[in-house]
């Protein structure tokens, strides 16, 4: 590799001195040539009290031994290793799933009772409460919220509170202080909610509205609607708050 490069410089040293030797004779082309190389004498490839080209030898560069990042991981060789790459890409896979699902029930457990908001809970969860709730399948749908205000205006209070009742229960199901759950009593979630405070005597007090009406086929008056409705943002604020 030494040698091979030495030629190579000597053979473009003549290349770019040969016009300039062209128009002189040989002695004089000799001498010239001397002339020009004598300067170079300090490198490695002219000799010059030879007045030649000397082998050089070159080392290898120091980059050239270092070995490209190895991928092996221990996974193993042969056959072995696209089984355990396969094992580890889908233990990768299930584990953003996992850290996913954590996200949108951290997402939903904390979000605000905003109508406006829209739902963040996915259709599946929205199936399962409107099978869960202790209403007509007919009337497990839709805003209940919206759905309330609507009666309460057209002044049909027993069917009023039937909605306002489902759109309590769908708020403590999604900020996790109860899980709706079909065969479930109104009694059960009211355990659930926790120890006697403000929010369980709310949710009791429509609860017990929603029955008189549901199962004992009752009608309400405005006073008896209001006395719950009018009591909604209290709702929601402990709800958000997570107080019981």
């Amino acid at each position: 590799m030494g040698k091979g490069f030495a030629m190579t410089v000597a053979c473009q040293l003549v290349l770019c001195l040969t016009p300039l030797l062209g128009s002189v004779g040989p002695d004089e082309a000799v001498s010239s040539g001397r002339k020009a190389l004598r300067p170079w004498g300090g490198y490695p490839w002219y000799d010059s009290s030879a007045d030649g080209v000397r082998p050089v030898d070159l080392s290898e560069p120091w980059w050239a031994n270092l070995q490209g990042p190895s991928w092996n991981l221990g996974l193993g060789t042969g056959w072995l290793r696209p089984l355990a790459w396969a094992v580890l890409i889908v233990a990768l896979a299930v584990l953003a799933y996992l850290m996913m699902r954590w996200y949108r029930k951290r997402l939903a457990a904390t979000a605000g009772l905003d109508a406006g908001a829209g739902d963040l809970d996915d259709l599946a969860a929205q199936g399962r409460r409107g099978e869960a709730l202790p209403l007509p399948a007919d009337r497990a749908q839709g805003d209940f919220l919206d759905e309330a205000r609507r009666l309460y205006a057209a002044g049909r209070y027993a069917e009023a509170i039937l909605y306002l009742f489902g759109y309590q229960l769908i708020q403590l199901d999604r900020h996790r202080r109860i899980l709706l759950t079909k065969g479930k009593t109104n009694r059960q979630y009211l355990r659930e909610i926790g120890q006697a405070g403000p929010l369980k005597r709310l949710v009791e007090m429509t609860m017990v509205a929603f029955e008189d009406v549901f199962f004992g086929h009752r009608t309400i008056d405005r006073a008896r609607f209001e006395s719950c409705w009018l009591r909604l943002p209290e709702f929601e604020a402990l709800v958000r708050e997570g107080a019981v």
